[in-house]
């Protein structure tokens, strides 16, 4: 083996190597009778690797009809050695970032042991087969090394390069990637100086360098490579003297190195250009790596406890591990989603102001432009401010961009149900298809629940929702469990279970006390309670004004707004101010007005109206049943532009 031999043997060897010139021992491009005798024992012939079943050490082209030369080919085990130990490398590299993100959401160690090892496994079986495919095709497009009588082509597409452009060829170990790839030989690099071939002086006087590692031949091959290169260029081995005039340039463990005389200079250069260029891209790789793993971990890291925090419904702890993810890649869209989520919770508990959800959306959707989830999300931003159109107009694109996703439909479903318009939102819900995530199953029970209701079918609606724990910390996977709170709520006073009905309706205003819609569904559980029962009145009264008294500060263009605000009048005796309420529902715009809210208002109307008021009221109800019907009859268009409404 070459390049286990003691140096002053190797150099004897290759010295009686190099210096015989004769074309007998190095046939290259003879014709078959020549080559038929070069093979004789002793000579180089024995090289080709006859034996049976023993693959060919290099192929002699001329020989077989198929061109001129002798190519040395790639060798396919060697290669799947190659494979083996980069997959091994790669995917303990990938494997190390992700081991610290895992950190947060682990169980026990043992979990986040087996999830380790998943990741690797995956990973390094992706990098082997991917890195297989990927060397197959080189192998097929080049074929291997091809020493012709007039120069050496590194590929069949590559371009001749003439011996006489040779200056230097270096043999030299590479024992790092022989120790990280694991592979079974000293891995070694051949260098090759050579130049252009054309121009003048000084164009000649710059070398460039040509790499051949061995890792990608069978042993013997790259040995019969470095020696047939080596009789075809007829370099030297440097002397003593020619050593001390490259100032040591080359490197302590080199195996050998071969030179011409008359371009030691340029050599000389050469080799110290490439120790810097090594030395700096050594620096440069390193510092890629350490800066691309450690702020993957980071990222992933302060997201994945970012999800945790927030599936504890610790807001203010996930918005800054949130805040951190960003800031460390600010590209990273899911991050930007998850913090647009958090920031919306903390809007609903008053803390913060919805813009900053909207500004966190909207810049997931920038960086990822088919992303789906911002959209939804800025269309329940849409949904909360009664924005129907824009709400529509997101949900619709969602739908084109993600088919398959279930979450457009439901949000389309609540769309429709916010708008009262409760056949649509049932049929809408009817074509959700597909296996559902717990939070979207749990939402979709809540709005057939309400659709139900509403339309009357209280038993119904009970039963979409009576399998679900109305304990909170019960949940922890994102589901939307003020409104399960809400939905309950509203069906137990159906059924004037008035005990059941308004702790529900008191947990999920602590829940999100900013969100006009809940404000005011609990403010209808008040109002019921205190038309049905005389224990608490005044105290159930007072609270439904506050009630509304802080949805009015939310949403404006709400007509469930009037329509409770008259109800709470009409019980505080007071029917003129009532009047003028339940009359302002109808002067809510359709881009924000509910069926349900003007069916209600009619109901509630031809029950009270009495006396000086019936006549007016009358009117208010027909009023109210017109417009109702008119708005139920409305057919949406689905042809959105891609670009926000102005």
């Amino acid at each position: 083996m070459l390049q286990e031999e003691p140096k002053a043997k190797l150099g004897r060897a290759l010295t009686q190597l190099i210096f015989t010139r004769s074309s007998e021992n190095f046939p290259v491009g003879k014709s078959k009778k020549k080559s038929r005798k070069s093979s004789a024992p002793g000579n180089q012939g024995e090289l080709k690797g006859d034996a049976a079943g023993q693959e060919p050490i290099f192929l002699d082209l001329e020989a077989t009809g198929k061109g001129e030369g002798l190519l040395f080919p790639f060798n396919e085990k060697a290669l799947a050695q190659l494979a083996r130990g980069t997959a091994v490398v790669i995917a303990t590299c990938l494997a190390l970032p992700d081991a610290i993100a895992l950190i947060p959401n682990a169980t026990s160690p043992v979990s986040w042991a087996i999830r380790v090892i998943g990741v690797w496994t995956i990973a390094s079986v992706a990098w082997f087969v991917g890195f297989l495919f990927l060397t197959g095709i080189f192998k097929l497009i080049s074929g291997g090394v091809l020493l012709t009588s007039k120069g050496l082509k590194l590929s069949r597409f590559d371009r001749l390069i003439p011996y006489g452009c040779i200056h230097s060829v270096l043999l030299e170990p590479n024992h790092l990637f022989t120790r990280l790839f694991s592979l079974p030989d000293t891995a070694r690099r051949l260098t090759i100086l050579f130049d252009l071939g054309f121009g003048g002086k000084l164009v000649k006087s710059f070398l460039f360098p040509n790499f051949v590692p061995s890792f990608f031949f069978s042993k013997a091959t790259f040995d019969a490579l470095v020696l047939h290169l080596l009789a075809r260029t007829g370099l030297k081995l440097p002397t003593l003297e020619m050593k001390e005039q490259l100032e040591q340039p080359l490197p302590p463990d080199l195996a050998f190195c071969s030179i011409e005389k008359d371009k030691l200079p340029a050599v000389a250069t050469t080799f110290r250009f490439l120790k810097s260029q090594r030395n700096l891209v050594t620096i440069i790789i390193a510092i890629s790596l350490v800066s691309f793993l450690g702020r993957k971990a980071v990222v992933n890291f302060a997201y994945n406890s970012g999800n945790r925090a927030y599936s504890q419904a610790r807001f203010d702890s996930a918005k800054q591990y949130y805040d951190l993810a960003v800031k460390v890649d600010p590209t990273f869209a899911v991050a930007w989603n998850a913090l647009g989520q958090t920031q919306f919770r903390l809007s609903e508990r008053n803390l913060t102001d919805f813009k900053n959800a909207e500004g966190c959306w909207r810049t997931a959707i920038l960086c990822k432009l088919d992303y789906v989830e911002p959209r939804l999300n800025l269309a329940r931003l849409a949904l909360v401010g009664r924005d129907f159109r824009e709400a529509r107009r997101l949900v619709v694109h969602a739908e084109k961009l993600a088919p398959q996703d279930n979450l457009a439909p439901l949000m389309e479903a609540e769309i429709e149900l916010r708008q009262g318009r409760l056949a649509e939102c049932l049929n809408v819900l009817s074509r959700v298809k597909g296996k559902l995530s717990g939070d979207q199953e749990l939402l979709s029970h809540c709005l057939r629940a309400q659709a139900l209701l509403f339309d009357g079918k209280t038993k119904e609606a009970l039963n979409e929702v009576s399998a679900y724990s109305l304990n909170p910390t019960t949940y922890s996977h994102g589901e939307n469990v003020t409104l399960l709170l809400s939905t309950r709520a509203l069906i137990e006073v159906r059924q004037e279970h008035f005990a059941e009905a308004l702790p529900l309706a008191r947990l999920s205003v602590q829940r999100q006390p900013n969100n006009a819609d809940i404000l005011l569904a609990a403010a209808s559980v008040y109002i019921d309670a205190a038309a049905e029962t005389a224990s608490q009145r005044l105290e159930h009264l007072r609270q439904g004004q506050v009630l509304i008294e802080r949805a009015a500060a939310k949403a404006s263009n709400n007509p469930w707004l009037y329509l409770e605000k008259g109800r709470l009048l009409f019980l505080l005796g007071k029917p003129g101010e009532a009047g003028a309420s339940l009359r302002q529902v109808l002067s809510v715009a359709d881009a924000s007005q509910d069926v349900t809210a003007l069916k209600t208002l009619a109901h509630f109307v031809a029950s009270v109206a009495s006396g000086k008021e019936a006549q007016s009221l009358t009117e208010l109800k027909d009023s109210a049943l017109s417009r109702a019907a008119q708005l139920e009859s409305v057919k949406y268009e689905r042809n959105f532009s891609i670009l926000p409404s102005s």
